[in-house]
C-alpha cells in the first residue's frame, strides 16, 4: 500500500476517470447518499472548483489499484481548508487506510499554512465519525462540522467551538 496525490501521479483525464469510479463506489456506502453525480458535474464539483488543489487530493494504492481517496480543498487566503471526501474500497477496509488518507491530508493542509481542518459526515456513518475523532476533530454547533486545529508538528491543539468562529486562544 502507498500514498500519493494526483499532483505526484499526474493530474490527467485518465487518473480522473479513476478517481470518478473510485469515489463513486465508496459513496455508495454514504447513508442517505442517493444517486452519484455524472462524470460531467464531478469534473466540475470536484476539478474545476475554487479550492481544489491537486496536492489536496490523496489517493491509496495497492500495486496501481486505487483503493481509497481523501481530497481536502482550500482557497488560498483562507484560514482553513476542507475535507470533501474519505473513502475506501470495502475490501481494503479495516486497515486504517481512512485514517492515513485523513492524516496525510491534513498534514497537506498544515503545509498550506491553515489553522483549521474541517469535514462534515453523516450521523450514520459511524466508521468515519470514529476515524475523525481519533484523528482529534471534535464536534461543533453549526450543521454537522467537524474541526481540529492544525499545529506545527501535525498534532492537534486547542478545539474551535464553531465553524462559524475563528480557533479560541483558551
Amino acid at each position: 500500500m502507498s500514498l500519493a496525490s494526483i499532483a505526484e501521479l499526474g493530474d490527467t483525464e485518465q487518473l480522473r476517470r479513476r478517481v470518478y469510479e473510485l469515489n463513486k463506489e465508496c459513496a455508495a456506502d454514504i447513508p442517505g447518499r442517493g444517486e452519484f453525480f455524472s462524470y460531467d458535474e464531478y469534473i466540475q464539483r470536484r476539478f474545476a472548483a475554487d479550492g481544489y488543489q491537486p496536492e489536496g487530493a490523496i489517493l491509496a494504492l495497492d500495486g496501481d489499484a486505487l483503493v481509497g481517496l481523501c481530497v481536502i480543498s482550500y482557497v488560498p487566503g483562507r484560514e482553513w481548508a476542507f475535507i470533501e471526501m474519505t473513502g475506501v474500497r470495502r475490501s481494503h477496509r479495516r486497515r486504517g487506510l481512512a485514517t492515513a488518507l485523513k492524516t496525510a491530508a491534513i498534514r497537506q493542509a498544515r503545509g498550506w499554512g491553515v489553522s483549521t481542518v474541517r469535514t462534515v459526515h453523516h450521523r450514520g456513518n459511524t466508521p468515519i465519525i470514529t476515524a475523525n475523532r481519533v484523528l482529534g476533530f471534535l464536534d461543533t454547533n453549526f450543521m454537522l462540522n467537524l474541526d481540529t486545529p492544525v499545529s506545527r508538528d501535525g498534532r492537534f491543539d486547542r478545539p474551535v467551538k464553531s465553524a462559524m468562529s475563528c480557533p479560541d486562544s483558551a
